[in-house]
């Protein structure tokens, strides 16, 4: 790892809030480019289609990032700059939470983890939800299905992680939501990652208040905020054409 890297490490400390930059620095697939006056970073994860921008961006890293990348996190202290360098882009609030530990009982569906055989066998699964399971498998971090039968439906998995937390990632098929399935899969991980010291975080944008719900009912509580800037339809073409 090189000494930038390290540097903005020690500097941002592991708190829920920074999981996903933490994970983005930490991994050297990844592209990391620092402001000339070392006042802040963008990092990106052109695999993961994710970047986070902390402090005063380089305008330029900026451009390149979003051009790499379909998300871009921004924080209380740069969301404003992010919006004016990006003016294509949307910036929309996400609440933040953290396991506290106390934990409902699981719904009555089965769970295990599965791995890159069993997943390439999901045919029955939209393709870009099969590329995020098979990412997820490659990196090595669990993968947990929940069963309706024999069939695959709901599944949960890591996608970020620091030393002491990681970020849950779930995803249900549209004909079993709101059954029990996703709780299922995310209390099934959550108990696999409590055994390796680690504590689950969620991220629920504003304007999903279903996935908040659902962290509240699973013990979640508040733990921070930041934005996801995306790119809005009237400024597809000016991005994309600068690519």
């Amino acid at each position: 790892m090189d000494a930038v890297r390290r540097r903005w490490l020690a500097r941002l400390p592991d708190r829920p809030v920074w999981v996903e930059a933490r994970d983005l620095l930490s991994r050297s697939a990844s592209r990391l480019i620092e402001h000339p006056a070392g006042v802040g970073f963008v990092v990106w994860r052109a695999e993961a289609g994710l970047g986070a921008v902390v402090g005063e961006p380089d305008p330029e890293a900026l451009a390149l990032a979003a051009g790499d990348v379909p998300e871009l996190l921004a924080f209380a202290d740069n969301v404003e700059r992010v919006r004016s360098l990006l003016p294509g882009f949307v910036a929309e609030p996400a609440t933040i939470f953290e396991d506290p530990g106390r934990w409902p009982p699981p719904p009555p569906h089965h769970c295990h983890e599965i791995g890159p055989g069993e997943i390439a066998a999901l045919d029955h699964l939209p393709d870009d939800l099969l590329a995020q399971l098979a990412r997820a498998a490659r990196d090595g971090v669990p993968v947990v299905a929940a069963f309706d039968g024999t069939l695959a439906v709901a599944f949960a998995y890591v996608a970020s992680e620091t030393e002491t937390l990681w970020d849950v990632s779930i995803d249900t098929m549209p004909s079993h939501r709101r059954r029990g399935y996703a709780a299922a899969a995310a209390l099934h991980l959550m108990r696999v990652m409590r055994a390796r010291g680690k504590t689950a975080v969620w991220g629920a944008l504003d304007d999903n208040p279903a996935s908040a719900n659902l962290a509240r009912r699973l013990g979640f509580v508040e733990s921070g905020r930041l934005w996801v800037a995306t790119l809005g339809r009237e400024g597809a073409s000016s991005v994309q054409g600068s690519r």
